[in-house]
Parts: C-alpha cells; sequence; structure tokens
C-alpha cells in the first residue's frame, strides 16, 4: 500500500526527526497505511520503538511528538512498540504498517 502524498511527501524530514531523537524504529500505522486515510479528517498514527529506557526517554518522546505534528500539521498519535499489552492490536499494527525508519 502506499502512503497518501500528504504523508510521503514529508518523510525525509520524519527520518530526520527520527535520529535527532535517537528513534529505532517508526512505521506508519492506521488509516494511513491501510487505505482508508482521509486528508480532511485523518489523524496520522505512527508506531515508534524508543529504544533501551534513557533518562531522557520521556523527553525525546515529547519532542518527537510536538515536533511530528508541526511538521504533518495534524494531529499525530505516536504509539510505542512497547507500549502494545493487548495481543489482538499488537498483531494488527504489526500486519498493517509501512516502515519508514530504521536505525544503522
Amino acid at each position: 500500500m502506499a502512503l497518501p502524498a500528504e504523508i510521503s511527501v514529508h518523510l525525509p524530514a520524519l527520518r530526520e526527526l527520527a535520529r535527532r531523537y535517537g528513534l529505532h524504529s517508526v512505521a506508519v500505522v492506521g488509516s494511513a497505511a491501510a487505505g482508508d486515510f482521509d486528508p480532511m479528517r485523518s489523524d496520522l498514527d505512527l508506531l515508534v520503538d524508543f529504544g533501551e529506557y534513557t533518562d531522557n526517554l520521556g523527553m525525546r518522546a515529547v519532542h518527537f511528538y510536538l515536533d511530528a505534528q508541526d511538521l504533518f500539521g495534524r494531529r499525530v498519535d505516536v504509539i510505542s512498540t512497547h507500549g502494545i499489552r493487548n495481543p489482538t492490536w499488537r498483531a494488527i499494527h504489526e500486519a498493517i504498517q509501512i516502515p519508514i525508519y530504521v536505525a544503522a
């Protein structure tokens, strides 16, 4: 599934944000990954692996969230890979995702 143009145009900048905040990976999930994205109404759902716990994890997460919203000009939901406890939700997000960034 291809990403909507409103999302794909910002991928280089999103990858730079991921590098800046030391993320391990970022994937698009939700409506943008499933092909149900409505440019006028949809938010953007990002599945993020923040890596191991560090003292500044909270600040990195908040700044990534705020910068991603500024970048896309819409609400962004940041979902931590470590925060998904429900196996059904985990399976859905793993099955329907478009990987955007993986740290080298």
